[in-house]
């Protein structure tokens, strides 16, 4: 693994090869900015957050190094964010938010794991990446399938921003769905005691009043091995009603204007491009 100052090297070198610094690795041409500007894609933030505590390593992690009992909200915040940042800011905003994590993630380590391990990285990158799919194909009009390789390949240059090397990613979509469903359903997944604490402590994102829709939420989008190990009911009625929201989601998001359910951190990054340009 690489030191602090080595991973912030690299990552100048990766952006010394972008045309257009202002507009970042991206760019508002890309699939990664397209997909991401979504608001509907909170739909399936506590799936991600899940999914990622579903391996004991980063429970573990996420316990010891954490207040989740009190913050809940805190992590995912974060996770959020700098999401947020990598994929519509700027290069130097963008590494500015990748050197803070890496740092932050120096310092998280314990017995049998460390944050910064490439193969923790990819595990909380896959999580992400699936649930962005899951979203896709449930609340959003899927996309076609050279559509989704394009994203699928963008999604590799993300990877590497967050330190994860290229050997350990899937070299095609297909190959990354092999391994999520293989990798789901292995021994190694699996919702430890203090995994189903922290995401008891979830569903009260983003308030306790609003915990019965999140605890819905991510019971719905949840892989059914996950969804039982979190404790976490379903029943045919909470589907079918699962179903109609999925459906009316859809319906509104195809009849209604783009800038109606549009980030707001895709704007402001258009308008940084334009203001750059203008200069």
């Amino acid at each position: 693994m690489r030191t602090v100052a080595e991973q912030r090297a690299y990552l100048e070198s990766l952006a010394s090869k972008v045309s257009n610094p202002a507009a970042g690795f991206f760019g508002p041409g890309s699939m990664a900015w397209r997909l991401n500007r979504e608001m509907v894609l909170g739909l399936v933030v506590l799936r991600a957050l899940f999914m990622q505590v579903a391996h004991p390593k980063v429970a573990q992690g996420v316990a010891e190094h954490s207040d989740f009992r009190k913050k809940p909200f805190a992590r995912a915040y974060a996770t959020f964010k700098a999401q947020q940042l990598i994929v519509f800011g700027s290069c130097d905003e963008s590494i500015e938010a990748l050197v803070r994590i890496y740092a932050r993630h120096v310092g998280v380590q314990g017995e049998g794991y460390q944050a910064n391990d490439p193969s923790l990285l990819f595990w909380v990158y896959a999580t992400l990446l699936d649930s962005m799919f899951v979203a896709y194909r449930t609340f959003l009009p899927d996309l076609s399938t050279g559509e989704w390789a394009r994203f699928y390949e963008e999604g590799k240059l993300f990877s590497q921003l967050i330190g994860i090397t290229e050997d350990q990613v899937p070299s095609s979509l297909n190959d990354f769905n092999s391994w999520m469903k293989a990798e789901i359903i292995s021994d190694e997944i699996t919702v430890s005691p203090i995994a189903r604490e922290i995401g008891l402590s979830l569903v009260n994102i983003p308030v306790r009043l609003a915990a019965p829709l999140s605890g819905f939420l991510a019971a719905g989008t949840l892989p059914e091995k996950l969804r039982r190990g979190f404790g976490l009911t379903w029943t045919p009625r909470r589907q079918k009603a699962f179903d109609l929201l999925a459906q009316g989601s859809r319906f509104i998001v195809s009849h209604s204007p783009q800038f109606l359910h549009t980030a707001p951190s895709y704007w402001f990054a258009l308008r940084r491009i334009n203001t750059s340009q203008a200069n």
